[in-house]
């Protein structure tokens, strides 16, 4: 990386995105002196207090949000404490982790905030995670017959493919091996990351080829995407990779900066404005290339 970006991604106003270049990119421990006082500075701040208010709202998606928040800047259960605990397993009660499309997504921050451990949630993967279909992604969730007839063959939903991606990528990132690993890589890797199996300059989904964030259950932009088949071991030089990565550095400006193309009229958490540069989507394409 770019001297000038790293500094740009560790500058004192943005604590979130300092902490996670510090832990993810830099691989700090968290014994680090210089993690555990950007962490300090995180959980004093208002983004932080945002994102605790959010948390502790009554609606099941405040919560959700919050959680990916929390999971996205690098912290975990461990360094929120009392606060989250009764709201999480409240969320997993209430809802059964079937929350629309969301449930991969909700696992793999749960997963990023340590909950791992917990049998429920451990349980509660193992079990999505053998849904996989022969052709590597995972299938719509829809009950409508005309969307999703279960008397009918379908193929995989990208979209929800692409959550259960960033799943396994975040278990692989702390030493748990999945027996769908290759399978869902191939999937990828198949189609140069984006693309039909049947034409090959058509994207599965439009936005894929974009840099959307904060990620939503159904809209994952590209530096996600590369970013989790990156941690997968896929090489930089492979034919898929390379794909992948033209693709990002089309969103790349001539200081190494990367711009944010598309968001939620309400994020999870306010990650920057469209049309500019962004330290998040940065910080992704720059992991990615690592």
């Amino acid at each position: 990386m770019n001297q000038t970006v790293l500094d740009w991604l560790l500058e004192e106003k943005n604590p979130e995105v300092r902490l996670r270049t510090l832990k993810e990119f830099e691989q700090y421990p968290d014994n680090d002196e210089r993690v555990i006082a950007c962490k300090k500075e995180l959980l004093a701040g208002k983004v932080y207090e945002r994102g605790l208010k959010k948390l502790k709202k009554d609606k099941p998606w405040d919560k959700y949000d919050a959680i990916m928040a929390f999971a996205e800047w690098g912290l975990t259960r461990e360094d929120i404490g009392a606060d989250i605990d009764s709201e999480v397993f409240a969320l997993i009660e209430s809802t059964g982790f079937k929350m629309l499309c969301g449930e991969p997504l909700l696992l793999r921050n749960l997963v990023k905030l340590g909950y791992y451990s917990e049998i429920v949630v451990k349980n509660e993967i193992d079990s999505v995670l053998k849904l996989i279909k022969e052709d590597g992604g995972f299938g719509c969730i829809s009950t409508n017959k005309k969307i999703n007839d279960p008397r009918k063959p379908h193929k995989s939903c990208a979209r929800l493919t692409v959550e259960y991606l960033l799943l396994v990528a975040e278990l692989h990132l702390r030493g748990y091996n999945t027996e769908c690993k290759d399978a869902l890589v191939h999937y990828f890797t198949k189609r140069n990351i984006f693309y039909r199996t049947d034409d090959m300059k058509t994207p599965m989904v439009d936005v894929m080829l974009g840099t959307f964030y904060p990620p939503d259950p159904i809209k994952i932009g590209a530096h996600q995407i590369v970013y989790a088949l990156r941690v997968l071991g896929c090489e930089p030089k492979s034919e898929a990779m390379q794909a992948g990565i033209k693709v990002l550095n089309q969103h790349m400006l001539e200081n190494g900066r990367y711009v944010l193309t598309a968001s939620k009229s309400v994020p999870a958490f306010k990650a920057g404005n469209v049309g500019e540069e962004n330290k998040w989507v940065t910080l992704y394409a720059v992991m990615a290339q690592k």
